[in-house]
């Protein structure tokens, strides 16, 4: 009889923890947000989808005036230590890179591989499979990378093809490597994948000189480009997705929550960043 109040004992305990969880992840849970500017020339804004075939949920995406005083761009930059055995990076949590790294906001990366068991650990030696570039470094180059760089001053390409030029490579202060451009002059590829994941993607208006950011819960490639080109985005591409989708607001954010949007609790080889002043600071 003393042993059999385990099981239900058992029961109660996984009972208390599945609800705690699941308050936790209401509580946490973001809500849509019309635009705003949550720090001097970013502006931050939240959708949510009518639920369809291509996805559900919401959709969190940034904009990022390239012009504005105290913007600065971040690329994880190759880590000595892990080079030192043969690898390029180590993993880490992307709310952690915006806590060290003073970013206003940051996504993930490039795809990657690691030296992981399961599950994949803060510090696990990894290397990009995408080319990334980090103040005029050059982390490798992959054949079929497509590569979003900005020169030294902060004038951003995308070209529609692959590998980076040799030009590009010795012109880029910071790159990051995607997967195929799906947006282009401001139209989404028509054969761009309509499955949902959760996704990461960015864009660009280069005569504009505007940055874009999008991370979404449940989305469709081709859903999540014209979300961007809804909002201005001329050309564009995704990242790594799935569980690497995150997007973390860093602090002194004017009008929202800062922390985590979304994602952000597996660790991942590269991030992409902004640092920005505050809104009060420009006022």
């Amino acid at each position: 009889m003393k042993g059999g109040k385990w099981p239900s004992r058992l029961i109660v305990v996984v009972f208390l923890g599945a609800l705690t969880w699941a308050l936790y992840i209401g509580w946490d849970r973001r809500k849509p947000q019309d635009p705003i500017e949550i720090f001097a020339g970013i502006t931050y804004g939240c959708a949510l989808l009518e639920a369809t075939n291509e996805g559900s949920g919401l959709v969190h995406w940034v904009r990022i005036d390239l012009t504005a005083p105290g913007v600065e761009l971040y690329v994880t930059p190759l880590d000595p230590s892990a080079l030192a055995e043969g690898w390029q990076y180590r993993l880490r949590l992307t709310k952690d890179v915006v806590e060290s790294e003073h970013l206003a906001v940051a996504i993930n990366g490039t795809m990657f591989t690691s030296n992981s068991g399961w599950p994949r650990m803060s510090g696990d030696l990894a290397k990009s499979i995408e080319t990334v570039v980090a103040d005029h470094k050059v982390s490798h180059v992959w054949e079929d990378t497509y590569l979003l760089w900005f020169d030294d001053e902060l004038t951003p390409y995308l070209r529609p093809s692959k590998p980076p030029t040799t030009t590009d490579l010795e012109m880029a202060k910071f790159g990051i490597g995607g997967q195929g451009v799906g947006l282009q002059d401001g139209k989404v590829w028509p054969g761009s994948s309509r499955a949902p994941d959760s996704r990461t993607a960015v864009a660009i208006d280069r005569r504009r000189k505007l940055l874009f950011l999008a991370v979404g819960e449940y989305i469709s490639p081709r859903l999540l480009l014209e979300t961007l080109a809804e909002r201005g985005a001329r050309d564009g591409m995704l990242l790594d997705g799935g569980g690497s989708s995150s997007m973390v607001i860093g602090q002194w954010a004017h009008g929202i929550r800062p922390g985590i949007l979304y994602g952000g609790r597996r660790p991942v080889a590269t991030n992409f960043g902004v640092r920005a002043r505050s809104v009060d600071a420009n006022r």
